[in-house]
């Protein structure tokens, strides 16, 4: 249940800048995981993680009433590591990595006007193109050992690393009211770079839009979003297909990652399917082909969420990632698992775990 409380008790540093509005929502998801976990060629691991079925967070949120039917909002929210009481790092050019550990509110920080026309946002926030890797277009989403991350997200090439796959900073993001079906959302971001070297000048400046559809038990999205980088720029681009039937949920997701002059695309087939009003089977098989960078892979995944509560749930996740020809780059999803030593070797983990929030 969310909890109202006053500003200045929830963060009294701030309280002298926002008496006019009251309250905020303090918000928050604990979730942990037992795993066990193998990789060729490197043993196993058992371990204590996070993360496993939803990200943890804790957050504060709030709005205001501005009349005439707008409102002013603010989001905050950081990422926390409850198996060790870490937190979780930013980048703040959408270029290098910082502040790893660290209590950072790096999930999202912003700032938002509501109204008709949608809402605008200003500051740290997901990029249109990660949101078809969540559930909206996966039945695992981006979390535990079955993570559509291991083989939709891209791999570092000539020099570039992207930032930009999950979330940008110094953004402005618009998302629209949906009309008729039809949704969307645009994102410009920035990696404010010095103007010289000129090389560099457009580092991190990213530009990205999704737009979605859904009729009935269709629901259809299409991202696509682009980052500059003096050694290779990073296109991400997505489209998923999501159909109900009855209890069953149907996935599709198609992905493709260039980074420089290479490529990843990534092909999914999933399922979620209700078997009681309180649990969930979820399950996914994917395929991965490379072009210039890694190697092929698959992957497959299945889950079992078992909710206790509105706010409480047990669950349960396996999978295994095979590396094709002599690869190793891919492993199955969550921190905790080795990596694979062994040329086209696999790797698989299993996890029993429990999620929370407030």
């Amino acid at each position: 249940m969310h909890k109202k409380v006053l500003m200045a008790c929830a963060i009294g540093g701030l309280c002298g800048t926002v008496q006019a509005q009251s309250t905020v929502t303090v918000f928050g998801v604990l979730d942990l995981t037992l795993l066990n976990a193998r990789a060729s060629g490197n043993g196993s691991i058992t371990a204590v993680n996070p993360d496993g079925n939803t990200s943890n967070r804790l957050g504060f949120r709030g709005e205001e009433d501005l009349g005439g039917g707008m409102k002013a909002g603010f989001f905050l929210a950081a990422a926390v590591n409850p198996d060790t009481g870490s937190g979780g790092g930013t980048s703040v050019d959408n270029k290098t990595t910082g502040n790893s550990g660290a209590l950072t509110l790096a999930r999202r920080s912003t700032v938002s006007l509501f109204g008709n026309f949608g809402e605008i946002r200003l500051g740290r926030d997901y990029t249109p193109t990660f949101i078809n890797l969540t559930p909206a277009a996966h039945p695992i989403g981006t979390n535990g050992v079955g993570s559509s991350a291991q083989l939709f997200f891209p791999v570092a090439a000539g020099g570039t690393t992207p930032r930009t796959n999950t979330r940008a900073s110094n953004a402005l993001n618009y998302l629209s009211p949906e009309i008729g079906g039809f949704s969307a959302n645009i994102m410009a971001a920035v990696g404010e770079q010095p103007s010289t070297p000129a090389a560099t000048k457009n580092d991190g400046n990213y530009l990205g839009a999704r737009v979605a559809f859904r009729s009935g038990p269709l629901s259809v999205s299409g991202a696509t979003g682009k980052t500059k980088y003096a050694t290779g720029n990073y296109t991400q681009s997505n489209v998923g297909l999501v159909y109900q039937l009855g209890g069953a949920r149907l996935y599709y997701l198609w992905g493709e990652n260039k980074v420089g002059m290479t490529k990843t695309t990534a092909n999914m087939l999933g399922l979620q399917y209700v078997v009681s009003p309180l649990g969930e089977i979820r399950g996914a098989y994917t395929t991965l082909k490379a072009l210039g960078v890694a190697n092929d892979a698959s992957q497959i995944a299945v889950g079992y969420v078992y909710n206790l509560s509105k706010r409480t749930a047990l669950y349960t996740n396996y999978s295994v990632v095979d590396n094709k020809g002599t690869g190793r780059q891919f492993v199955a999803g969550g921190s905790g698992v080795p990596a694979v030593l062994t040329p086209g070797g696999n790797s698989s983990g299993f996890e029993v775990g429990l999620r929370t929030s407030f």
